[in-house]
C-alpha cells in the first residue's frame, strides 16, 4: 500500500555562528490517508523543523520524503508551491489572518491561486466558515474576533480547498481552555469528513486525542 506521507532518513541541518546545527536525524515514518496523527515533543526537539519538511515549507539536507506518491525532494520550487497548495491545509499558532480583510475574504484569499470566478471563491469561503460555526462572523476583521474565533477562521482558510492533508502547529497554544475545545472539536470533526490530520504540539492532552502520537527528542523519533 502506498502511503500518503512517507520519510525515509530524514536529516536536517542548520549553518550558525560557525557551527553546524543537526536538528533532526535519520527520521522516518509513515502517515496514511485519513489518519489523526500527532507529533510531539519538547521546545527545540525539533518538530517544527519535521513539521517544515512534512509542509514543503522546507527540504531535507539529505533522505527522501515522497507525497502523495510524489517526491518532494527533486521538486522545483514552483511544483513544490503547487503542491503545498493543492495537498495542505495550514493552520498556524499565530493565526496569520490579514487584519484589513474580513473573514470571508481571509478564507477566500488561497483560493486566488485556483482557477475560480469570485462567487465560485465567495461561495466556497461561505460554506467553510458555516462548517466551523462563524456564518455570523463572516463580515468581521480579526480584531473584532474572539481568539478562538480566529482560529476557527484559520481553519476554515485551511479546509476551503478541499485538500486532503490538514497541518496544524500548536492550533490551541494560544486560545483559553474553552476556545481551545471548540478548535479542537472542529479538527475532529475534519478528520471524521475522512481529512488526514496532523497536530504538531507540546500539549499532552491535545496529543492524547490522536490515533497516533510520534515523539520526537533531540531530533530523532523515539
Amino acid at each position: 500500500m502506498q502511503h500518503l506521507i512517507s520519510l525515509d532518513n530524514v536529516n536536517k541541518y542548520y549553518e550558525g555562528s560557525g557551527a553546524r546545527l543537526h536538528v533532526l536525524k535519520d527520521v522516518s515514518l509513515t502517515v496514511d490517508r485519513g489518519e489523526l496523527v500527532a507529533i510531539t515533543g519538547a521546545s527545540g526537539s525539533g518538530k517544527s523543523s519535521l513539521m517544515n519538511i512534512l509542509g514543503c515549507l522546507d527540504l531535507p539536507g539529505s533522505g527522501s520524503y515522497r507525497l502523495c506518491g510524489k517526491n518532494v525532494v527533486t521538486m522545483s520550487e514552483k511544483s513544490r508551491a503547487a503542491v503545498r497548495n493543492r495537498e495542505i491545509g495550514f493552520v498556524f499558532q499565530g493565526f496569520n489572518l490579514i487584519s484589513a480583510l474580513t473573514a470571508e475574504e481571509n478564507v477566500m484569499l488561497p483560493l486566488l491561486y485556483r482557477s475560480m470566478t469570485q462567487s465560485t471563491r465567495r461561495r466556497i469561503a461561505r460554506s467553510a466558515l458555516c462548517a466551523v460555526g462563524l456564518s455570523h462572523r463572516m463580515d468581521h476583521k480579526p480584531y473584532e474576533l474572539s481568539g478562538g474565533q480566529q482560529q476557527r477562521v484559520a481553519i476554515a482558510r485551511a479546509i476551503a480547498a478541499k485538500p486532503p492533508i490538514i497541518l496544524a502547529d500548536e492550533p490551541t497554544g494560544n486560545l483559553d481552555s474553552a476556545s481551545g475545545e471548540l478548535v479542537l472539536k472542529a479538527l475532529m470533526r475534519l478528520h471524521e469528513t475522512g481529512r488526514t490530520v496532523i497536530l504538531i504540539t507540546h500539549d499532552p492532552s491535545v496529543a492524547a486525542l490522536a490515533q497516533r502520537q510520534i515523539v520526537i527528542s533531540d531530533g530523532r523519533i523515539v
